[in-house]
Order: C-alpha cells, then sequence, then structure tokens
C-alpha cells in the first residue's frame, strides 16, 4: 500500500510538472504574440499618419490616376472661363486696376470737370437736373479729400460718369439723386453695415469685398423715365466696359389709378357726355376721322426708378488673371 501510493505521488507530481511548463510555454507564446500585434498595430497607424501627412503636404488626391484626371477636369474649366474673364471682367477701356491716388487737388479739378461734362450732356439732351446738382459728390464742393482717399473716389467717378452717361443716352426724363458710399470715411474692410446717412448723396453701408476675388461698390439712382428708356439702360450697363450689377430697382407708375370707365369718352375727344346711341352703317364709326390722338390707358404714364447699381472691381491679383486682359494694340 505505501509503495503504491509513493508511486501515485511521484505520477502526480510528473503531471503538475508537465502543465506547469506547458503553461510557461503558453504564456511565453501568448506574451510574444501578442507583443508582436501592439507592435504591427502601432506600425500600421504610424505609416498611415505618414502616409495623410506626406498626402496633404504634396496635393496628392487618392490616386495618381484621380489627380490627372481632376487636373485635365481643371485644364478644361479654365479655357472655358479664360475668354469671359477676358472680355467681361477685364475689358480692354475698364481701367480700374491702374488708378492711383493722386494731389486732392488735381482730384477734385478732375471732378468738376466730369461734373460740367456731365450736365451739359444732361442738358443737350433735355434731361432735367436739380441746381448744382454734384452727382453724388457734394461734399467736395467746399472740401478736399485726403490722400489716400483719391484713388477710391476716382474709382466711384469713374462708375458714377459711366451710368449718368447711360442715362443721358436712354432719354430719361430727369435725374434727381445719384448716391455712394462714402469709401474715403474710415471703415472695416468689407463692412456691409454702419453709415448712416448722413448726406442727401450718402448711401448707408460701405463697399463688400470678397478676398481674392472682386470688391462691389454700390451705388443708387433715382430717375423718372418712359418705359421705351428702361431697356437701353438695361443694355447699356450691360454693354459698359465696366462691370455693372443691378441689385435691386423699384418702379412706380406715374398714374397710380387705372381710367375710369366715365373718362373714356372724354379721353376719345368727345365733351365728356355718353355717347348717344346712333344707328349707322357697317364701317361708319372705322371711317370717321378721330378728333385727338391715340390714348394709352396703361403701361404709358412716367416711371419713377429707384435703381441700385454694384460696380464690381476685380481682383487683378488673382494668380494667371492677370496675364488674360487683351494687350493693346
Amino acid at each position: 500500500m505505501n509503495k503504491f501510493k509513493l508511486q501515485l505521488s511521484k505520477f502526480d507530481i510528473g503531471i503538475i510538472i508537465a502543465f506547469v511548463v506547458i503553461g510557461l510555454m503558453g504564456g511565453a507564446a501568448w506574451w510574444y504574440l501578442s507583443g508582436q500585434l501592439q507592435a504591427a498595430q502601432a506600425a500600421d497607424a504610424q505609416v498611415a499618419t505618414d502616409y495623410n501627412a506626406s498626402a496633404v503636404a504634396k496635393g496628392v488626391v487618392v490616386s495618381q490616376a484621380n489627380a490627372k484626371a481632376l487636373a485635365a477636369n481643371n485644364d478644361l474649366l479654365q479655357a472655358q472661363l479664360d475668354p469671359l474673364i477676358a472680355n467681361y471682367l477685364l475689358a480692354k477701356d475698364n481701367d480700374l486696376g491702374k488708378v492711383q491716388a493722386e494731389d486732392p487737388v488735381a482730384w477734385k479739378h478732375d471732378l468738376d470737370e466730369d461734373i460740367k461734362t456731365l450736365t451739359t450732356e444732361a442738358k443737350a439732351e433735355g434731361v432735367t437736373l436739380k441746381d448744382h446738382f454734384y452727382f453724388g459728390f457734394s461734399r467736395y464742393q467746399t472740401e478736399s479729400p485726403g490722400d489716400a482717399a483719391t484713388a477710391v473716389l476716382t474709382k466711384q467717378r469713374k462708375a458714377v460718369k459711366a451710368i449718368v452717361e447711360i442715362l443721358v443716352k436712354s432719354a430719361v426724363k430727369s435725374i434727381t439723386s445719384v448716391q455712394r458710399t462714402y469709401e474715403e470715411d474710415t471703415h472695416a474692410v468689407g463692412s456691409m453695415g454702419g453709415a448712416e446717412r448722413t448726406e442727401g448723396d450718402q448711401l448707408p453701408g460701405y463697399s463688400v469685398v470678397v478676398p481674392d476675388t472682386y470688391t462691389a461698390y454700390p451705388f443708387e439712382v433715382d430717375f423718372d423715365a418712359s418705359p421705351e428708356s428702361l431697356r437701353p439702360i438695361l443694355n447699356g450697363l450691360l454693354k459698359s466696359p465696366y462691370l455693372f450689377v443691378v441689385r435691386k430697382m423699384e418702379v412706380h407708375n406715374e398714374q397710380v389709378d387705372s381710367p375710369r370707365l366715365d373718362d373714356l369718352p372724354r379721353m376719345a375727344g368727345g365733351n365728356g357726355s355718353a355717347p348717344s346711341v346712333v344707328q349707322s352703317a357697317p364701317g361708319d364709326v372705322a371711317a370717321s376721322t378721330p378728333t385727338v390722338g391715340p390714348q394709352y390707358l396703361f403701361g404709358y404714364g412716367a416711371l419713377h426708378v429707384k435703381m441700385r447699381i454694384d460696380l464690381i472691381e476685380w481682383n487683378p491679383t488673382l494668380t494667371g488673371v492677370e496675364a488674360l486682359a487683351p494687350k493693346k494694340k
């Protein structure tokens, strides 16, 4: 019995030792493999980080094939835009990009010459102006601008001259107001608010700057015109070498109320009483001679128009755009 117990004990010890050895080997294997897995995961994450950083820095877009396709599409789009930019945004006679600051005395002399020219042209075409009308620059009847302000004021002066000449050539009846934003006053670049109206020709607010694209200078003109004059005005703004955009237009008819039925006999040249019913042969009325000219019932009254127009100055510093401007021969 004791011998059997001793042999059993030796067997148990051998089993225990075998399990311990196997356990240690398995644990070592698990530790080694898990460590390798973590190292591989860390290496993979580092590769992904390096690739993303390199892709952003070098402009890689997913793959070289996609990058080539994108470049080809960009070239195609640029080829379509180039003539539009050259013809409409950088027209040959659009000299805004060349405007520089000048001596205030010289600037006032140029302004006075423009005022004189516009007043003479309006008078020749029968366009009514207010006395001493200064086309949005009444501030400078009694003062001079600062040296730095003359550049933006020159751009506004050129825009006003172009707009007013279009109105005059379109045979408007009168020009009652020309307003501009006071860009010469201190304000934040691109600010759209502020600047409450303090003078009759001041338009509240300031120009709007879209970085690396354009600057929009707002103007507002009030004038009286016939319906036939509106089309040439819009055509003139469209064909101008300067880029004008009509932002808003309010139109009020001088004849607010339509004619009443009782007014028709008077408008037809009668005495105002209702015509008596007389039997006549067919064609007698049509063959009779009218006592007055044509009387228009609708749509032919004078129009009071308020038009908001923006002058768009295309940014000449854009890469590749300046070279698109047509060369003067």
